[in-house]
C-alpha cells in the first residue's frame, strides 16, 4: 500500500511540473495605471486589460528608469541576460533595469516566489497522500 501511495504522489509531481511550464500569462501595464508604478498591488489591476498570456516565444517584461516603471510582453530575443535575468545599465546618472521572466505573472511579484509556492504545495500533497495511502 505504501508503494502505491507513493507511485501517486510521484504521479502528481510529475503532473504538477508540467503544468508549470505550460503557458504562463503578463502584467500590462504602466506608471501612472492603477497599481502599476513601483510598488505594485495587483488588485487594483483589471484582468481583462492588464493581463495578456504570452506565447512560446515571448517573455514578461518589466523595465524601470527611475520612478517609471513599465511591464508587458517582449520578444525572447530582447532578453539579453537570459529568461529570467535582468539588464541594469546606467545613462545620465539614472539606472535602468530591464527584466525578464517566464512564469505566470512574474512581472509583477517575484518568480522565485511562484517557484517556492509551487515547491512548498508540491510537498505538502505528497505529505498528504503518503499518509492517506499509509496504514
Amino acid at each position: 500500500m505504501q508503494r502505491l501511495a507513493t507511485g501517486i504522489a510521484v504521479l502528481f509531481l510529475v503532473i504538477l511540473s508540467f503544468y508549470s511550464t505550460d503557458a504562463y500569462n503578463c502584467y500590462v501595464c504602466a506608471s501612472g495605471s492603477a497599481g502599476c508604478g513601483t510598488s505594485f498591488d495587483a488588485t487594483q489591476m483589471n484582468a481583462t486589460a492588464n493581463i495578456v498570456a504570452a506565447n512560446a516565444t515571448q517573455r514578461c517584461t518589466k523595465s524601470q528608469f527611475g520612478d517609471l516603471v513599465s511591464r508587458g510582453v517582449a520578444d525572447v530575443s530582447t532578453c539579453s541576460n537570459g529568461d529570467n535575468g535582468c539588464n541594469v545599465t546606467s545613462l545620465l546618472g539614472a539606472t535602468i533595469a530591464s527584466c525578464c521572466c517566464n512564469t505566470n505573472l512574474c512581472n509583477g511579484v517575484s518568480s522565485i516566489q511562484h517557484q517556492y509556492i509551487l515547491f512548498i504545495s508540491a510537498i505538502s500533497m505528497f505529505i498528504v497522500i503518503k499518509n492517506v495511502f499509509t496504514i
